[in-house]
């Protein structure tokens, strides 16, 4: 026997709320777009383009062609307009350039008090995230695995080429400068593939 018209329907609107929350979740599991049009990020943060291109006219034209014409450390700026000048710098230069401007970011960065080694910044590593963004930006979640190891799970629109030099540079910082290794759990789950995160195992 068929559906009745009245299963058809119900049938057709769970299908419809089901596709709608799917392109949802792509939309926010997307490099380069923001969770919310009203989350901002602070001015240190996007200087990190800046210092992390050689070429440091082009970073300048890149970001003023996206509304950002001053950068001051301390004020607020649109984050979808920071994502469209990395987004553009990806198609221009690659994912080199975006590794060389997440190694560039930790430096800039307003740390809490007592944060003075790797352990202890991998556990305020989302703390430090949020306290330079306002509104929906995601985070990071981390876990330590053994005495110099941890996993960190980046669910935010960060591109991943980005994370990868943060994270490294990062835990540089609070290592010596000591070399860190870092790999993606799984190629496949990534934020470039519109995966809703993307998983790292680091170790140094």
């Amino acid at each position: 026997m068929g559906k009745s018209f009245a299963e058809k329907s119900r049938d057709e609107e769970i299908s419809r709320d089901s596709a709608k929350y799917i392109l949802e979740v792509v939309k926010m599991a997307s490099e380069f777009e923001a969770f919310s049009p009203s989350t901002e990020v602070k001015g240190n943060a996007i200087q990190a383009i800046v210092n992390g291109i050689m070429r440091k006219e082009l970073a300048y034209n890149i970001l003023a062609r996206h509304g950002i014409t001053k950068i001051e450390p301390d004020k607020w700026y649109p984050e979808q307009s920071w994502l469209d000048a990395f987004h553009e710098i990806a198609t221009e230069l690659g994912d080199a350039a975006l590794y060389a401007i997440g190694r560039a970011l930790p430096p800039l960065l307003d740390l809490p008090p007592g944060v003075n080694s790797v352990e202890e910044a991998i556990e305020k590593i989302d703390e430090i995230y949020k306290a330079h963004h306002r509104g929906q930006a995601g985070g990071y979640k981390a876990t330590m695995t053994g005495n110099r190891s941890a996993q960190i799970i980046s669910e935010n629109p960060r591109p991943c080429a980005y994370d990868m030099g943060l994270l490294t540079a990062f835990i540089e910082h609070f290592n010596g400068g000591a070399p860190v290794k870092i790999r993606h759990e799984d190629d496949m789950c990534c934020r470039k593939l519109h995966h809703h995160d993307c998983v790292y195992f680091v170790s140094w």
